[in-house]
């Protein structure tokens, strides 16, 4: 057996003993059920009609095995940032977490993260409510943020049977509505127009940082600061409208 075969399965049999021990748990925990109704309480029309000075965003980046969240690929690591308005506040949240799987060297040449890495991190289900409870009442900023959101309620549904209702932003298409561009484009190549310093690339919190900051600079250009959020989640949706 190639060591990579048996690193995955030594992974997935370490990773299924630790969910064993704490499936029950996890189902009869206070904590997690009241998470459970607090993200299921999460009012976005309510999120989206405050303006942006007065707004909680939290922005969230995630590093993976892969790319196909309902096909195997598992967190390997996550990064949350507060941000009242348009500053960061200081508050975050980091945690390396143990994929319950190997992880495929075409990943860890992109984010440097290995097996080794990640074999005394937490389960992603034994850091859901501090996630949960981070992400609270906001609205998320991601680039890209359809990757993250995909894993994270992968794990709610299975866990939690609920999702995140969160209203969200996508520093790429705020991007794309800036710049009158179509296409994909990396935070490399946005960080660069907005003229953002890059630094700890493809590590979660480093991408995280430059995400915040790529959001203020796009931000401040397209919608006034007392503008409701909801102004500038429709202004992410106005390809081919200036």
């Amino acid at each position: 057996m190639a060591s990579e075969q048996l690193g995955e399965l030594l992974g997935k049999i370490h990773a299924g003993f630790r969910r064993t021990l704490s499936k029950g748990a996890l189902l009869a925990d206070p904590g997690m059920l009241a998470l459970h109704q607090r993200l299921l309480s999460v009012n976005p029309k309510k999120l989206v009609n405050k303006p942006i000075e007065e707004t909680r965003f939290v922005v969230v980046d995630t590093e993976t095995t892969g790319l196909q969240a309902y096909a195997g690929d598992e967190i390997c690591s996550i990064s949350l940032l507060e941000m009242q308005g348009l500053e960061l506040t200081g508050r975050e949240f980091n945690t390396l977490i143990h994929p319950g799987r190997s992880i495929p060297e075409a990943s860890t040449r992109i984010h440097h993260l290995n097996d080794d890495d990640v074999s005394d991190a937490p389960l992603i289900e034994e850091v859901m409510q501090e996630i949960g409870d981070f992400i609270g009442e906001s609205v998320l900023i991601g680039h890209h943020i359809g990757f993250d959101i995909r894993f994270l309620n992968k794990i709610l549904q299975k866990e939690l049977l609920c999702h995140l209702k969160h209203p969200w932003l996508d520093t790429m298409l705020l991007y794309l509505v800036h710049t009158g561009r179509v296409g994909h484009y990396t935070l490399e190549e946005v960080a660069d127009y907005t003229q953002v310093e890059i630094e700890g690339r493809h590590t979660a919190r480093g991408d995280a940082m430059i995400t915040a900051e790529v959001f203020k600079r796009l931000a401040k250009v397209l919608v006034e600061y007392n503008n409701p959020v909801n102004k500038l989640i429709h202004r992410q949706y106005e390809l081919g409208h200036f």
